[in-house]
């Protein structure tokens, strides 16, 4: 918290979380946004700093640039990444500091990355993808259109 003092604050995934703006789909955290850190619906450069902070499971690469660059595009100032996958940026961010955390005995160590938004045109946000379990965004993404084998 002392790291974001006196930024605007954006939590993807953030229902439980403590301060900021929290956006999450679990209406059951009582978020002040109802909506899917995946697809963040805010305009480029809507906050000074973005905490990704992703349910912990397998996350593949195309997942990670997704999370990623919709958190860079979003983003004035910083992004911190919390995971339990050690992730490079490669959306137009360079990592500023990073911590690694042991949280018990016989578990996945945490890690706390801190990446700085460079100045200059940013990655756009994943527009569509084409494997893994957010192939069911596909639809939302254009809008609801039939495939293209149905009938007009």
């Amino acid at each position: 918290m002392q790291l974001t003092d006196g930024k605007s604050v954006l939590h993807l995934f953030g229902g439980m979380s403590r301060f900021g703006l929290k956006l999450d789909i679990d209406r059951a955290t009582r978020p002040h946004v109802i909506g899917d850190g995946w697809l963040p619906p805010f305009k480029r450069d809507s906050f000074d700093i973005v905490i990704l902070d992703p349910p912990y499971t397998g996350i593949n690469q195309q997942m990670k640039q997704s999370l990623i660059r919709g958190a860079a595009f979003v983003a004035r100032e910083r992004v911190y990444w919390f995971h339990t996958l050690w992730v490079g940026p490669d959306s137009g961010m360079r990592r500023e500091r990073s911590w690694l955390f042991r949280v018990g005995d016989s578990c996945a160590c945490r890690c706390l990355i801190e990446w700085r938004v460079l100045d200059g045109p940013k990655p756009i946000p994943r527009l569509h993808f084409t494997r893994g379990p957010a192939l069911k965004y596909n639809r939302w993404l254009v809008g609801n259109i039939g495939l293209p084998f149905t009938a007009p």
